[in-house]
Formats: C-alpha cells, sequence, structure tokens
C-alpha cells in the first residue's frame, strides 16, 4: 500500500464531505439559513451513508439512519420538512457536482505506442430511466403513459479512462435524448461512443470540426451512398459505387463491410465511414459510424472500441442495484429528485473508495461492482469517523486494504484477451509487464 497516497485520498475525501464545506453549500443553495438538529453535513453524510450501506425502502428508513448515526433525536415530520424544501434537490445536486469534480482519477490508460494513445479521453452517452409516483407527471411526464405516466430519465456523460460521469442530468423520459448530447467542443481531442438514439448527422459533422472523434451507431433507416471500402477484405464491385446503401442490400447479403459513404446535408456532401457488422442471430448488419482512419483503427478495432459502451450500462446498474437508485412513494418532487441525487452521491463515493484501492495497491485489479456490495460492512467506520470529526486516515486504510483483497476482478487476462481491455487500455497501476498485454487486430 502506498502510505502517501492514502493520505492524500484522506485529504480529497475531508475536502468534499467536510462540515465547512458542506454548510457553505447549504446556505449558497439556501437549503440551511439557520443550523439546527438536521445540517447539511449532517442530513448529506448521514443520507449518503444509508443510500451506500444499507437497503432503503421509504423517507422513514432515511430519518432512523439520520438519527442512528447522528445521534440526534429529530422526529419523522422535520426531518421529512427538510427533505421537502424546494432547494434540497439543489443542495443535493451541487454536492454531486463538487463530488464529480474532486473525487476523480485515471483508472485506465492506453497502451504506449497504441492508436489510443491520441485522444485525451474516451467519452461514452446514454441514458436509464425508471417510473416514479404517478402524482408527479405534471412534472416528470413519461413516454408511456398507460404504464408509466410519471417517469425520470438519467442523462450520463461518462469518462472510460477515469471510470466516472462526467455529468448527469435528471429530465423527463419523455424529453428527447439528443437534447442531452456533450457540446461538440467539449469533445475534443477525444473519442465520443454512443447508441443509435442519439443519431445525427448534423452533430457527427460539427464534433468532427471541433476535433472530435466518433463512434455512433446507426439505425437500419440510414442509407447513404456507397462511394468506396471492402466487403469482408475484398474491394468493392464498380456497380455499388453511386448507388444507395439499401439498393446494395443484395450484394451484402450477410456479409460484413468496411465501407465509405456519403450524406448530402445542407447542399453539402459529409463523407464518413460506415463499418456494417452481420450479426448471425439478429440476422441483420449493426451499423457503426465513425470518421477513424482506417489505416489505424480496422473493423475489427472498430466493433471492439464501439463494445466499451457498456461500461455505461455497467455504470447504470450499479447505481440502480447498490445506491438505493429507484422510485420512492413521495408525490413531492424536491423529494423524488433531491433523493435521486443523494443516490448518486453515494454511487459516485463507492466507485472513488473502489478506484483509489486500485490506485494505492500495486497491480491489483479492483472490480466496482464487487467493491460497491462490500462496502457496507467498511464504509460506516469512515462515515462516523467523518461526522465525530476524526481522522479519516485509519479507517480509510482498513477499508481500502479490505477492498484491495477482497474486491479484485475475478479475470483480469480474460479481460485483457476479449474483455474491456482487449481494445488497447490497461489499468494505469499494472506492471509493465503486463501493461504492454494487449491483442493485435
Amino acid at each position: 500500500m502506498n502510505e502517501q497516497q492514502i493520505t492524500s485520498i484522506a485529504k480529497q475525501l475531508e475536502g468534499a464531505l467536510g462540515e465547512a464545506e458542506l454548510t457553505a453549500l447549504g446556505r449558497e443553495t439556501g437549503f440551511a439559513e439557520r443550523l439546527r438538529e438536521v445540517t447539511p453535513f449532517r442530513l448529506a453524510v448521514a443520507v449518503i451513508g444509508a443510500m451506500a450501506c444499507r437497503r432503503v425502502e421509504t423517507i422513514a428508513d432515511l430519518q432512523r439512519s439520520f438519527r442512528a448515526v447522528t445521534g440526534r433525536s429529530v422526529e419523522y415530520k422535520p426531518f421529512h420538512n427538510q427533505l421537502a424544501k424546494e432547494a434540497f434537490p439543489v443542495f443535493m445536486l451541487g454536492l454531486f457536482e463538487s463530488l464529480l469534480g474532486r473525487l476523480a482519477m485515471r483508472t485506465l490508460a492506453a497502451v504506449p505506442g497504441h492508436a489510443l494513445r491520441r485522444f485525451d479521453d474516451i467519452v461514452i452517452q446514454d441514458g436509464s430511466s425508471f417510473a416514479i409516483h404517478d402524482a408527479l407527471q405534471s412534472v416528470f411526464p413519461g413516454r408511456f403513459t398507460a404504464t408509466s405516466p410519471a417517469a425520470v430519465e438519467l442523462h450520463a456523460t461518462m469518462s472510460l479512462l477515469g471510470g466516472q460521469p462526467l455529468s448527469v442530468s435528471i429530465a423527463p423520459d419523455a424529453q428527447g435524448e439528443r437534447d442531452f448530447l456533450p457540446e461538440p467542443e467539449e469533445l475534443s481531442g477525444k473519442l465520443f461512443l454512443a447508441d443509435r438514439g442519439y443519431m445525427d448527422l448534423d452533430y457527427c459533422a460539427t464534433a468532427r470540426t471541433a476535433g472530435a472523434s466518433f463512434i455512433i451507431r446507426f439505425s437500419r433507416s440510414a442509407n447513404p451512398t456507397v462511394i468506396g471500402g471492402t466487403i469482408e477484405n475484398r474491394r468493392l464491385r464498380p456497380r455499388m459505387v453511386g448507388r444507395s446503401l439499401k439498393d446494395c442490400t443484395r450484394e451484402l447479403k450477410n456479409r460484413s463491410g468496411d465501407l465509405d459513404v456519403e450524406w448530402m446535408r445542407h447542399g453539402q456532401a459529409l463523407a464518413l465511414r460506415l463499418v456494417l457488422i452481420w450479426n448471425e442471430q439478429t440476422r441483420d448488419h449493426m451499423m457503426l459510424v465513425t470518421d477513424l482512419p482506417r489505416r489505424e483503427f480496422r473493423a475489427k478495432s472498430i466493433r471492439c472500441l464501439y463494445r466499451l459502451r457498456w461500461q455505461v450500462e455497467l455504470l447504470f446498474k450499479e447505481w440502480k442495484s447498490y445506491a438505493n437508485l429507484k422510485p420512492y412513494c413521495t408525490r413531492k418532487a424536491p423529494i423524488a429528485e433531491g433523493l435521486i441525487w443523494a443516490a448518486l452521491c453515494a454511487a459516485l463515493l463507492k466507485r472513488f473508495l473502489a478506484h483509489a484501492a486500485q490506485a494505492v495497491s500495486s497491480g491489483t485489479e479492483v472490480s466496482t461492482r464487487i467493491a460497491a456490495m462490500s462496502l457496507a460492512h467498511h464504509l460506516p467506520r469512515l462515515l462516523d469517523a467523518l461526522l465525530l470529526g476524526r481522522s479519516l486516515r485509519g479507517p480509510l486504510d482498513d477499508l481500502l486494504r479490505f477492498l484491495a483483497s477482497a474486491c479484485r476482478r475475478a479475470h483480469p487476462t480474460r479481460d485483457r484477451m476479449r474483455g474491456r481491455l482487449e481494445s488497447g487500455l490497461r489499468p494505469t497501476r499494472l506492471s509493465a509487464r503486463l501493461a504492454t498485454c494487449v491483442v493485435k487486430d
């Protein structure tokens, strides 16, 4: 264990969740003008601890947890009134954004000499939705009004190399996904991955102008003009050039292809690369649109890189399974939204601790999922020390040692051969010998 790094991580946590920091945030957001029993500091630490460490079904569960960890005899009604404040979700959002900036570290890096070294980061965009109380339909209308009149969707922009979200937005489920795409200028020097819900040719053109690269899945309705490329490493037949993609269906049949295509947008041709991957099970093509050069990223690499998008799905699963991100039986929008942000704060803290354990232990790859499941037994000691104003160094050392020994990734070799590291990435703390182990395209 790197003792100096553990001390640094303890200071990070004290700065991010310290009493002075949270009190100032509570006053700045209008959540607390006077400090009584339910202070911003006590509430934030207690609620995050409850979301991270135990099953929470009702607001009463949170109130009982607050009393237990703080020693304050606060009854249900005054506790509920604090959560019902309009400023409660503003306070929790402010805390989440503060944690995003303070609890961040690089966990993956491209193998030296690999083409991915040209990118500062790999950014993934996606959303995840769930139903809430029907009474909130006017605030958060759902897409499926017959079954879920009220629903929210979380739109997350994730840093793959950091293993954490860069930003998260809460919106009505009925609102379009493309409204939450990151600004193209924010993607300069980065590789962007997105599913077909985000296919937008104008966005692709703007992102490329801004210096970003992308791999975006398109739906089968896409019908560009074919101008070149290969089918299963063989040059196109001359009769395919200049025809629409759908007119070439017969020639493609059940074969994969790597095509140069173009769309006409606003009177100008937009030329891109279209990788067609034949799926034998579904009997159709997966269509990946990219601007990555063929010389450095062959079709197999494009498919392998796009598979990394699954990491954001695993992030959503952690949020819902191990941080109590779910609907609560409340008719009050501030409570519903505030508890969502509280759950996200808990999930962010747990991932950070898993990454910290990997950073301070040489050669150990820590599973964020196993860590999220296991922290319920060790995180309370750390949060108790925080609430009592004691040093975090001792409980943090014990916690990180536990994570490094009990929460290792089950198949690190498989990860490098056909898992998340197959594309040319490696954990930042691996030895040089393992760091150079990468599958050739």
